[in-house]
């Protein structure tokens, strides 16, 4: 009888913990930018969560047995304590590699190079190539970047406007509010792709202040996750998802080169 009972007491046990462990196991929390394009966005007219590393993400979801789950944040300034306190983990995100951010966590192989742009009026017809040349003027950037403080750092702007995304600093130049945007130079030829702001025109003269990977994110403590990430991520290269995904946001992907 005491044979029966433990084995009845087993089997119980066992249906009610291994699914969830199980379960436990197979969920990935992704954090995104749901004003992050095109890399993560909020999709008003699907009631949906979008853009190229959601895309990535979800093919990383197949390949390891993952079901993702999407947590979204309002802005990019969540992201990196959601991730270290437990609550994600995962970031797919409008995420460049900085110093500062390397400090906090890891990140996944490069998935394209990029860096700010310079956003001004088409009727403004002169070539900057540095923010010196915009001396005096009142410009703007987006919250949570690296750009803040390096334009800081300048002291050529001490009336510098901070916006919650690129598209508001871009709706600022556009207005005339200020003279020019530094901003992510991605989601500037993107917000264009779109067919917005057709009165701005991104500075071909202009040189970058920081210019380097985008890539997902992860705890450093979770390095087999990582791992993981960057085996499917060359699957993705190799077999031309990664072009396809990038090409369906209007960007010509070519692969980043080692740094």
């Amino acid at each position: 009888m005491s044979f029966r009972y433990v084995i009845i007491v087993l089997s119980i046990i066992a249906s009610i913990t291994l699914p969830s462990q199980v379960q436990a196991q197979q969920i990935l929390r992704v954090g995104t930018n749901a004003i992050g394009s095109p890399w993560s966005f909020h999709d008003a007219k699907s009631n949906s969560e979008q853009g190229i590393a959601i895309d990535l993400v979800t093919e990383i979801g197949k390949d390891n047995g993952y079901s993702i789950q999407l947590v979204p944040m309002p802005t990019i300034v969540e992201l990196i304590p959601a991730l270290t306190s437990n609550k994600i983990d995962l970031i797919a995100a409008n995420m460049l590699v900085s110093p500062e951010r390397q400090a906090l966590i890891d990140f996944s192989e490069p998935l394209f190079v990029a860096g700010d742009g310079l956003l001004v009026l088409k009727s403004d017809p002169k070539e900057y190539r540095s923010l010196q040349d915009l001396k005096g003027a009142v410009i703007g950037t987006q919250l949570g970047s690296p750009f803040v403080s390096l334009i800081q750092k300048t002291g050529l702007f001490p009336d510098l406007k901070i916006y919650t995304s690129v598209p508001d600093a871009m709706q600022a130049v556009s207005d005339g509010q200020i003279g020019a945007a530094v901003v992510g130079s991605l989601t500037a030829a993107y917000e264009q792709h779109l067919g917005r702001f057709s009165n701005l025109r991104i500075v071909k003269s202009y040189q970058s202040l920081i210019t380097g990977p985008d890539a997902l994110g992860v705890r450093k403590t979770d390095g087999e996750l990582l791992k993981k990430i960057n085996t499917s991520l060359d699957k993705l290269k190799t077999n031309g998802t990664m072009k396809s995904i990038f090409a369906k946001y209007g960007i010509d992907w070519t692969p980043p080169k080692p740094s």
